[in-house]
């Protein structure tokens, strides 16, 4: 098996990291947190309900009235703790979202480049998640750098053939049949190197 080839690396260059690159995609990564959160604070508020009621049910009023004291101690340290939790999570979401929509960005924008005909390398940061994405585009854009090469000596070749018959039919000479032939075969020749083209002649 071929060795896979590789590119050079240079050093990174430092860039600036947004907050936002893809919202809708960060909004989604964030999704299962705020529906956490509301779901949390719905049912603590829904237990407050309850536990309020059964102390307001009761009736001796200075008990009735240590017991909502109480709850209202529990109640306003849970709901600071529950938003604080809230912010802890946010800020590992928030960080990963970015680690996941900034390689996928990066990528989307290398591929459109390849297909302009772009062959730039594609560079993740430290800590982005598919940095395997970054040995595909280069195996990738080597590949099409091939591709490219070849097509192009392939249309070369048969362009200095085809010119050099028309120039010969533009001054009006007779063109032997053994030059009609030979300047043939040589394009075929050409034409056959593409494995597009090979493959559909061995069909």
């Amino acid at each position: 098996m071929p060795a896979k080839p590789t590119s050079p690396r240079g050093p990174r260059k430092r860039v600036r990291r947004r907050l936002i690159i893809d919202l809708g995609f960060q909004l989604r990564a964030l999704l299962p947190l705020f529906i956490f959160v509301a779901l949390s604070a719905a049912l603590l508020g829904v237990l407050f309900f309850f536990l309020y009621r059964h102390a307001n049910a009761d009736t001796d009023f200075v008990f009735r009235a240590v017991r909502r004291a109480q709850l209202g101690e529990v109640q306003w340290g849970l709901w600071p703790l529950l938003g604080v939790a809230g912010l802890l999570a946010a800020s590992v979401s928030i960080p990963w979202s970015l680690r996941v929509a900034g390689p996928l960005y990066r990528l989307h924008h290398a591929l459109n480049q390849l297909v302009e005909g772009e062959y730039k390398p594609l560079r993740f940061r430290r800590g982005d998640e598919f940095h395997i994405f970054e040995e595909d585009l280069t195996l990738l854009n080597q590949k099409m750098k091939l591709i490219a090469s070849r097509n192009r000596d392939i249309l070369y070749s048969v362009h200095a053939n085809v010119r050099k018959l028309s120039d010969r039919l533009a001054a009006e000479e007779i063109i032997p049949r053994a030059d009609l032939v030979e300047a043939i075969h040589s394009m075929r020749a050409h034409l056959e190197k593409a494995p597009e083209i090979s493959l559909a002649a061995r069909r």
